[in-house]
């Protein structure tokens, strides 16, 4: 899990710090981020989303090679590229000037702390305009806490005991004295050991950075930009599908969706009391299976089935982050901004209170649905506004910070909504007549 990010010129943050220890200095598996529209909760959500980004870039550049070449034979892994059409997975000085503060003379600076098994480290990436100028891995070694890889500019400092044979070793710094600065050190790495076994991996880089490696590429972040389509990256298990709704799949997988259709049919039964059944109308095209996702609903008292792209706009939300609700519940990180749009508020406080109980991994959502802040299902100090401060910068705090009395039976929604935590629009009265008379 993650125990803290801390951000220096990314987007609208100009210095902002996202404490996720509770009491006891442990990482909260569950993280609710309140705040007025425009205040920067996507923006604080970008930042997971951005670092997988970043371990993505040697993957764009060997796919942009292929098409600029026309050599599209020559990449065996269609997944891949499906993958990069549909998130659009860009390069490192595209993903730099999306994040890095508009007019910023200073460098954009990310770092995430982080716990695997008890186990604390800290990840940095500095950048300037167009390419990295710092990358730091601190973690455990062996036994102790120690520097992975130290990389700036002038100098490329890497452990040799990340890695248990001297070749491997030699190969990684060759590509980073080629590469660094325009891919990151992770993204060069990634690409030397991809499509690589797991059990080739744990044979050629130590326990402890092997387990880093599992931590950082299975981040799953769900974006909103503006008013332009989602943005996202899924990394699941191999066991889950990761578009329910249509696509193409192996033919050898076929029992994959045979197992999608029995979960989603359960859990839309639950979600929306006029639905049956969920299930697939099936196209074979030679060793795939293209598929769409069908509904038999109750629609004016009949049994009537429908393609699920018919279906609203708040069924089709819910399934569409259902994938990244399920890897939370796998040991993994999942983050989801404006996780509510579309769906009853009710629907969303089930929702959230059922993971809560199963979360073996860590859920961090941004919401507006203030109805999860009552009751008792949801612990408070999940609960985190961020405001702006007087010298315009942004601060994220805990509700907690503002009053560690608060108990079981304290209405937390109702003082957050009388401004108590901030994070709530001004009261306005608007004269919409005066708005029109002004376009006469």
């Amino acid at each position: 899990m993650f125990e803290y990010i801390k951000l220096k010129n990314f987007k609208s943050l100009q210095d902002v710090e996202l404490n996720l220890l509770d009491k006891h200095n442990n990482p909260k598996k569950l993280i609710l981020i309140y705040g007025e529209n425009g205040i920067g909760k996507s923006n604080l959500a970008s930042s997971f989303f951005m670092l997988s980004e970043t371990l993505r870039t040697m993957d764009v550049r060997d796919i942009m090679e292929a098409f600029l070449s026309e050599k599209i034979d020559d990449i065996k892994n269609k997944e891949k590229i499906q993958q990069f059409l549909k998130f659009r997975y860009k390069d490192l000085e595209t993903i730099i000037k999306e994040n890095k503060t508009v007019s910023s003379s200073e460098p954009m600076h990310v770092e995430f702390g982080f716990n695997i098994k008890g186990k604390r480290g800290v990840y940095l990436l500095e950048t300037d305009n167009s390419q990295i100028i710092h990358e730091r891995l601190e973690f455990t070694i062996t036994k102790r806490k120690g520097i992975y890889f130290d990389i700036i500019p002038s100098n490329i400092s890497i452990n040799e005991k990340i890695f248990l044979d001297k070749s491997s070793y030699q190969s990684i710094k060759e590509s980073t004295d080629k590469f660094w600065g325009k891919h990151s050190f992770l993204s060069i790495l990634l690409h030397e050991i991809h499509d690589k076994s797991d059990q080739f991996l744990k044979d050629q880089i130590s326990d402890n950075f092997f387990e880093f490696i599992k931590f950082i590429t299975r981040i799953s972040c769900k974006i909103k930009f503006g008013s332009r389509q989602e943005r996202a990256v899924l990394n699941l298990p191999h066991e889950l599908l990761g578009d329910y709704e249509s696509g193409h799949i192996d033919i050898s997988k076929e029992n994959k969706l045979d197992k999608t259709e029995e979960m989603l049919t359960t859990f839309l039964k639950l979600t929306n009391r006029d639905i049956e059944k969920a299930y697939y109308k099936r196209e074979r095209d030679e060793d795939e299976i293209k598929y769409t996702l069908m509904l038999s609903k109750k629609i004016s008292g009949k049994i009537r089935d429908i393609d699920f792209s018919l279906e609203s706009t708040g069924t089709q939300s819910i399934i569409q982050q259902l994938p990244f609700m399920l890897v939370a519940v796998t040991q993994s990180v999942s983050v989801l901004d404006e996780f509510d749009t579309g769906i009853h508020d009710l629907l969303v406080k089930n929702l959230v209170t059922s993971l809560y109980k199963k979360l073996e991994g860590q859920l961090i959502l941004t919401t507006h649905n203030t109805l999860l802040m009552e009751g008792n299902s949801i612990p408070k100090d999940s609960i985190y506004v961020i405001n702006e401060l007087d010298n315009g910068n942004k601060e994220v705090q805990c509700i907690l910070h503002y009053d560690n009395k608060i108990g079981d039976n304290n209405n937390v929604r109702r003082q957050y909504l009388l401004g108590k935590y901030s994070g709530i629009p001004a009261n306005t009265d608007i004269d919409f007549l005066q708005l029109y008379d002004m376009l006469k």
